[in-house]
């Protein structure tokens, strides 16, 4: 699932982006060594990724941070970036992506270990996360507040959580009117397509409330709410869910499959506030960085040593900077797919980019 900027005097926001049950949820600021491991983008129930993303916040307001991808999120997930010229470091299987002036602005470094407490942390807060989606509708935003000491003593900053149940949206014809009503990266329909594989389902994603629709004043004022009515609820009641108005989208997704194997598409806009992002990978995975019709791009090849992280076996994924979009592909962790079918996707997004 998208995030989770190293310059002094500049405040780091950061979260993790897992997709194993979903696509974004602006839940979870941590510092990377304290990370846990956690469901960060609700939406597909099958698609996973690790993101940490570093924002500069704008005056009174909270920075703004993604991918989703949920990255992604299906997300995303969820590189922003700024700059062009990019170097790899691949005896590492770490990449480094710098911009003009030097600076790293995308990398890829080794997924943190799960803790107890991560662990701990991962099941409440997917058990309760689950239980907001039920009482939602498709298409339906929430901010809600879980009465649960062992989620919020590691939530003390972002008590009100987020949760979206997505509007699928079966004929990639629909998904594009979608994507024009809501204003979210638009993308064409991929011609080169690994044999057999058929659009199955697209959705949007809502600008997320935090804290993209609303300040820090704003999102006190929302979690203030929900604890009072935690307060004065009865005993044994502790969900207290803020249906949320939205009508803006920054992130797109559509599935592709055969059978039981996919092929996620998922594009998500950044903003300038966002200087570096690290994209997580397991120590044994190769990283490698490729050319695609000009353009640099980021490929990763889980290991067939270790279990893939739940963003699928393979992931490749670019910028487009002038449009301020960050594309991601991937597949599920059986997948017989190759780095050449995703770059053949990548290729018919770049031409009908540009």
């Amino acid at each position: 699932m998208r995030e989770l900027q190293d310059r002094t005097q500049k405040q780091s926001l950061k979260y993790t982006d897992l997709q194993d049950r979903g696509f974004k949820n602006m839940d979870k600021l941590t510092e990377p060594e304290n990370v846990l491991k956690i469901q960060a983008f609700d939406v597909s129930d099958k698609v996973m990724e690790q993101v940490y993303q570093k924002a500069t916040p704008k005056k009174g307001n909270i920075g703004k941070i993604h991918f989703q991808p949920r990255i992604t999120v299906p997300i995303m997930i969820l590189l922003f970036v700024v700059g062009a010229s990019v170097t790899g470091y691949a005896a590492s299987q770490y990449l480094e992506f710098r911009n003009s002036k030097g600076d790293v602005v995308l990398n890829t470094a080794k997924t943190p270990a799960e803790t107890d407490a991560s662990k701990t942390y991962t099941s409440t807060y997917a058990r309760w996360n689950e239980e907001v989606k039920n009482r939602l509708q498709p298409g339906e935003y929430a901010a809600y507040y879980v009465k649960d000491d062992s989620m919020n003593q590691n939530n003390l900053s972002n008590l009100a959580l987020f949760a979206y149940k997505p509007a699928e949206l079966s004929s990639f014809n629909s998904l594009q009117d979608e994507i024009k009503r809501t204003e979210a990266p638009l993308f064409s329909n991929p011609t080169h397509l690994p044999d057999g594989y058929q659009f199955e389902f697209g959705y949007v994603y809502p600008i997320a409330a935090y804290p993209g629709m609303m300040d820090k004043k704003e999102y006190r004022a929302l979690t203030d709410k929900l604890m009072q009515q935690a307060k004065a609820a009865p005993k044994g009641e502790n969900l207290f869910i803020q249906k949320l108005n939205w009508d803006k989208s920054d992130s797109s997704f559509a599935r592709y499959a055969r059978g039981n194997d996919y092929v996620n598409i998922t594009v998500t806009k950044y903003t300038p506030e966002v200087t570096k992002t690290t994209i997580m990978q397991n120590e044994q995975d190769s990283a490698e960085q490729l050319t695609i019709k000009g353009t640099k791009a980021y490929y990763i090849r889980a290991s067939e040593a270790s279990r893939p992280l739940e963003a699928g076996k393979n992931r490749l994924g670019w910028i487009d900077e002038k449009r301020h979009l960050h594309y991601n592909i991937s597949d599920n962790q059986d997948s017989p797919l190759t780095k050449d079918d995703l770059v053949k996707i990548a290729e018919d997004l770049l031409n009908a980019s540009s």
